[in-house]
């Protein structure tokens, strides 16, 4: 039977047993403690600094890359779009200032740059089809069939073709792309002093056209128009933002994919470019590139928030004008940096 004797006695054991460990660390194992952790703390404030340091590195060598590629880029990118007329359509969330960023790096390259065309994440809304496809319905131009699928589909078409018409590059038969040479008896064709060019009636019909569509749009809360359309633009870059962040991003992507295919069969070429995080597993640009008919008819750039991956964007579209397609960056299965194929200076 345990009694009060055997309660002290436990008592009395415990606390030799604390006097024990306090004389054993005030004395002759404190100082192989504090010694231990002095060098681990010394061991972790070196390691600090030499991250500290690594970061430093990293930052500095990051810069002189950007103001190498950014001195150089005015001889890379000259003349490459010369002609061009683009469209810059900036998708849910992108970032104003890199598709201002583009925009001068396409300016660069010798494009006209006319309106910024932004989509508004409602586009992307499951409502918003049924909107896009009474929008579509009756806006449509006459003569003009609309695709199959569904609003996103149709709505897209006739937004496309309110941005974009194509450019026939190719000469006509028999035109060798010379001007011709007046005759002996011929003198040139010289305008009268102070004469304008007249636009025709059609392109005044479509440019009208383009002008309500986009007003219906816009008052329909889908897109806002920053600037005036470009005239018979010809070319779109469209610009990424980060990736969706709800259950819904397979629908929403596969709205803008639609968008960007549009774009590219309303005109000469379309590019879609964004920031690293748009080619990851739920981003835009790598839901574009998984998607087979999507991907062989629009290229992709994944580093456009760097100076060389705008640089990529300009290429791309050149690439896209001559006919071809491909996709760059750095994130995923890419076919590189940038286009290396034979294009046009």
């Amino acid at each position: 039977m345990i009694d009060f004797r055997y309660h002290l006695v436990s008592i009395i054991a415990i606390f030799f047993a604390l006097a024990a460990g306090i004389a054993l660390g005030a004395g002759p194992l404190k100082a192989g403690v504090d010694q231990t952790l002095t060098d681990q703390t010394s061991a972790l404030r070196d390691e600090n600094q030499q991250l500290r340091d690594q970061i430093a590195t990293l930052e500095s060598t990051a810069e002189y890359r950007d103001a190498f590629v950014g001195a150089v880029t005015p001889e890379l990118i000259d003349g490459r779009l010369a002609d061009r007329r683009a469209v810059l359509v900036a998708l849910p969330g992108a970032d104003a200032d890199q598709v201002a960023a583009i925009g001068e790096t396409l300016a660069g390259s010798g494009a006209a740059v006319g309106a910024t065309v932004s989509i508004d994440s409602t586009w992307t809304d499951a409502g918003s089809a049924a909107v896009l496809d009474t929008l579509a319905s009756e806006l449509v131009s006459s003569g003009t069939t609309l695709p199959e699928g569904d609003g996103y589909d149709r709505g897209a078409a006739v937004l496309a073709g309110a941005l974009l018409e194509p450019v026939d590059d190719a000469p006509e038969d028999g035109d060798t792309g010379a001007e011709p040479e007046p005759g002996p008896t011929e003198a040139p064709a010289t305008p009268e002093a102070g004469a304008t060019e007249e636009p025709s009636p059609g392109a005044e019909e479509a440019a009208e056209s383009s002008a309500t569509a986009l007003a219906a749009f816009g008052e329909a809360g889908l897109v806002s128009v920053e600037g005036e359309p470009t005239p018979e633009a010809d070319v779109a870059v469209v610009v990424a933002g980060a990736p969706f962040d709800d259950e819904e991003l397979e629908r929403r992507n596969a709205a803008l994919v639609t968008l960007a295919t549009a774009l590219d069969a309303a005109g000469s070429g379309t590019v879609l470019a964004g920031p690293p995080s748009s080619a990851g597993e739920t981003g835009v640009v790598a839901a574009l590139r998984v998607d087979g008919n999507a991907a062989e008819l629009v290229s992709t750039v994944d580093v456009a928030t760097l100076p060389s991956g705008r640089i990529a964007v300009v290429y791309a579209l050149e690439e896209q004008v001559a006919g071809g397609s491909g996709h760059y960056g750095a994130v995923g299965t890419t076919d590189g940096p940038l286009p290396t194929g034979d294009l046009e200076q």
